[in-house]
């Protein structure tokens, strides 16, 4: 089983990285998902509190 903190990098860089292609590729608007990710990240940092480890710990996969 991945770990929590492995699946929040996982999904974190998928989404940026995305979102950065898309801002590039399709509309420079896209490049808010890679912002908000990032907002969301310093976030977490600062408060050691993560919403995307809450959801993802409600997961199927993850529940105990």
């Amino acid at each position: 089983m991945i770990s929590i903190d492995r699946q929040v990098r996982i999904v974190a860089g998928t989404l940026v990285f995305t979102g950065a292609v898309l801002a590039l590729t399709v509309h420079v608007a896209f490049a808010g998902l890679s912002t908000f990710v990032g907002a969301g990240l310093a976030f977490a940092g600062i408060s050691d509190t993560c919403a995307m480890a809450v959801l993802l710990r409600k997961l199927p996969w993850n529940r105990s």
